[in-house]
């Protein structure tokens, strides 16, 4: 499975008082997590122990093409289609990490080979719901699967070629398997971890704790110590903030512990 991502960089293409400016740095934590990049993560400091080195998640052959547009640019486009790369290579999944909308939906509409496309969203105003929408009607007409998880580590599709990546790359809704003796957890294996990588980090560090509802602020310490990349403002859809809900997410890698009431602490 290939796959393609689109991404926003650099400064300004041309000056302009009326412009969006894309975030560039959730990219950099996405493609570090699947290139496995070395002190890719450096939450343990001193301590570390190359917890990730087991896993084998460097995924780099399967990426097809990295393709960056300008991360400052209008916010209404005359003519999205002067941005479209002359050639792209071929894949499976199309990934679109905070692209300016008329790029995303020009570029669906003339350049994607995909049969999946994942559109992850980590701030309120990745894409609006009007473009959202007209991209998925798209997508339906031409039998290609469409996300658009609310944080990306909520991605959990049940079936199809979105269901095939997430079980290829181990990304999306994080999920760690426990061993437990004497109510305390021996071992933990990561079996999904959030697309930043955090999940690796939390497991590594729950190792030798005793079971009990404080493991929930062991977590919530955790990802604090592993910054989480989702936004603290409030999402109309949520009326809530996007890292709250991420936090919940990641609460419920103990539900394998039969927490269930402390996994859901917080709603």
């Amino acid at each position: 499975m290939k796959i393609t991502v689109l991404r926003s960089s650099g400064t300004a293409h041309k000056k302009d008082s009326y412009a969006v400016r894309m975030n560039t740095s959730y990219s950099k934590r996405f493609l570090g997590h699947i290139r496995d990049r070395d002190h890719y993560c450096s939450s343990c400091g001193d301590a570390c122990i190359s917890c990730r080195q087991d896993y084998e998640l460097d995924f780099s052959e399967s990426i097809a093409e990295i393709i960056t547009f300008p991360a400052v640019l209008p916010v209404m486009l005359d003519d999205p289609e002067e941005y479209m790369p002359e050639a792209v290579r071929k894949h499976d999944i199309l990934i679109a990490i905070s692209v300016h909308e008329e790029i995303l939906l020009s570029f669906a509409q003339n350049c994607t080979s995909a049969a999946g496309i994942i559109v992850p969203i980590e701030e309120p105003w990745w894409i609006s719901p009007y473009v959202q929408g007209k991209l998925e009607e798209l997508c339906r007409r031409r039998g290609i699967e469409t996300a658009f998880p609310k944080p990306f580590c909520s991605f959990d599709p049940r079936e199809g070629v979105l269901r095939d990546f997430k079980d290829m790359f181990r990304i999306g809704r994080p999920e760690i398997r426990y061993e437990v003796r004497d109510d305390r957890i021996q071992e933990t294996t990561v079996l999904c971890s959030a697309p930043c990588g955090a999940t690796y980090f939390v497991a590594r560090n729950l190792k030798g704790r005793s079971l009990g509802a404080e493991l929930v602020h062991t977590v919530d310490s955790l990802l604090s110590a592993y910054p989480c990349t989702a936004s603290t403002e409030v999402d109309r859809e949520f009326g809530d903030s996007i890292i709250h809900r991420a936090v919940q997410i990641q609460r419920k890698i103990l539900r394998g512990l039969n927490l269930d009431k402390a996994a859901d602490s917080g709603r």
